[in-house]
């Protein structure tokens, strides 16, 4: 389910860091948390578990000013807006978390992104879309994918194109089914089909990859990279589902993976 939130405030021109998708999952366990302490501290401590494992399954839209106007960028590292309106888009499958959200939201209508007070307006279900097995997506917010080698101590970033960016994200897509349906989902690399949109990365001329950082100027500020263009994914519309709804890649729950479909 998609939940849709409309912001305003009473500022002349509003303010935010580049760089805010932690500043703004942030607020999305605030207002969990007004409904529920101790779920919103659990979700965010330990999240729904497989094995090693720990899935948030939410994730949520950049933030956009109203009347599809663009952010004004700054030198310094931030952004600003005259627009009076903001909304930003928030997806899960786990029917708790969405409770939680829309009761959340009922406590108190009043927000913080970073040192900005906003007030929420609206709150609008969204319809869902059709899914199929073969569906065209544009990337939201970049998608991050990641393997362990032996030889690295980090995590290497992967991006279409690499030999296991596929099947990495087939894999991520299934642990998030098991987590979600309590059993394994099968699905064989043939039945899995993930093609980045070749002419737009010929329009950017290869600038697809996007470097963000989280926790900005903090001891334990963390970069990173992820792919940014339209794709098209065949697979099983269990899958996709998932991917639409929770995210696709890893870290969806700091902003990375949301999509919406293409012509939307």
């Amino acid at each position: 389910m998609r939940i849709n939130l409309e912001l305003s405030h009473r500022k002349r021109t509003v303010t935010l860091p580049i760089n805010n998708s932690y500043l703004v999952s942030s607020l999305i366990y605030n207002i969990v948390d007004k409904s529920s302490s101790e779920y919103a501290e659990r979700l965010h401590e330990q999240g729904y578990r497989l094995a090693n494992r720990a899935f948030k399954l939410f994730t949520f839209s950049p933030l956009y000013p109203g009347n599809r106007r663009k952010w004004v960028m700054h030198e310094n590292g931030t952004m600003s807006t005259s627009e009076s309106l903001l909304h930003f888009t928030i997806s899960s499958m786990k029917s708790e978390f969405i409770e939680h959200l829309v009761i959340g939201l009922l406590q108190d209508p009043y927000v913080w992104i970073g040192k900005e007070r906003f007030r929420v307006e609206t709150v609008r279900k969204l319809d869902a879309p059709e899914l199929t097995g073969d569906m065209e997506f544009i990337m939201l917010s970049p998608l991050v994918c990641t393997t362990k080698r032996e030889e690295r101590h980090y995590p290497q970033f992967l991006f279409p194109g690499d030999p296991e960016f596929a099947r990495v994200v087939l894999e991520n897509l299934c642990r998030k089914y098991q987590v979600l349906h309590g059993r394994l989902f099968r699905c064989s690399d043939e039945e899995f089909g993930f093609a980045i949109d070749q002419p737009y990365v010929e329009r950017m001329q290869g600038k697809v990859q996007k470097l963000i950082t989280l926790k900005e100027g903090r001891s334990d500020e963390t970069k990173i990279k992820g792919t940014l263009a339209p794709f098209r994914l065949k697979a099983p519309r269990e899958l996709i589902e998932i991917g639409y709804e929770c995210g696709f890649g890893e870290k969806n729950a700091q902003g990375f993976g949301m999509v919406k479909l293409a012509g939307s």
